[in-house]
């Protein structure tokens, strides 16, 4: 059946009343990002935000999210990292978050680490590598042009998943902020490579 274009308001609508009751409100979400992208003095509208992220400390939550996702989005992806899974999600209307807009949520299932807040975690923006760029050289000029080490506000974590299939590298630098006091557990992450252009990697020859 195709919906007329009211109908898919209301479903759509339908569903981010439920995206909200779940990973919490966007626009909170969306403040604590701003004020970590501020002190680490990132202007996010130089750079693409790739996906949301959210976070829970069960499997059972972890199955309901997944559920609730799947009525207003479908599966791009779900691989095995460190043994839990990582579902990409491309939701089927957008929504608006930092100017920009923004059609992927990902949801890794919990890996013993408890949070002390669930739902909306972090996003990952995209800092392109350059021509012949390693992973090394990378990961030493992002930090070189934000002077993250040199912020003594923020806490800096670099990683490099490795998830079966990909052949592009996945280097990320997780920012996030030391004040307790700020009550922001959110971070926001530096990725050079979108998901679409990861995902795409894995069929090519």
């Amino acid at each position: 059946m195709i919906l007329k274009n009211t109908d898919k308001c209301s479903e759509f609508a339908n569903f981010f009343t439920n995206l909200t009751a779940c990973f919490g409100d966007l626009a909170e979400f969306e403040r604590k990002i701003v004020q970590i992208a501020g002190i680490a003095q990132i202007d996010l509208s130089q750079f693409q935000i790739d996906h949301l992220a959210v976070r829970m400390n069960s499997d059972e939550i972890a199955h309901q999210w997944k559920i609730m996702l799947l009525t207003g989005s479908t599966l791009l992806k779900e691989s095995e990292v460190n043994g839990r899974p990582i579902g990409l999600f491309t939701l089927n209307q957008s929504v608006r978050f930092c100017g920009q807009v923004v059609s992927v949520i990902e949801l890794p299932f919990p890996k013993g680490k408890t949070y002390p807040e669930e739902g909306w975690e972090h996003i990952e923006i995209v800092i392109p590598m350059q021509e012949n760029e390693s992973v090394e050289q990378w990961c030493k000029r992002v930090d070189e042009q934000f002077a993250l080490q040199n912020n003594p506000e923020l806490k800096i974590k670099i990683s490099q998943p490795q998830v079966e299939g990909e052949r592009l590298p996945n280097p990320s630098v997780s920012i996030s902020l030391k004040n307790a006091t700020y009550r922001n557990f959110c971070c926001l992450k530096l990725h050079p490579y979108d998901i679409n252009t990861v995902v795409c990697s894995e069929y090519s020859l």
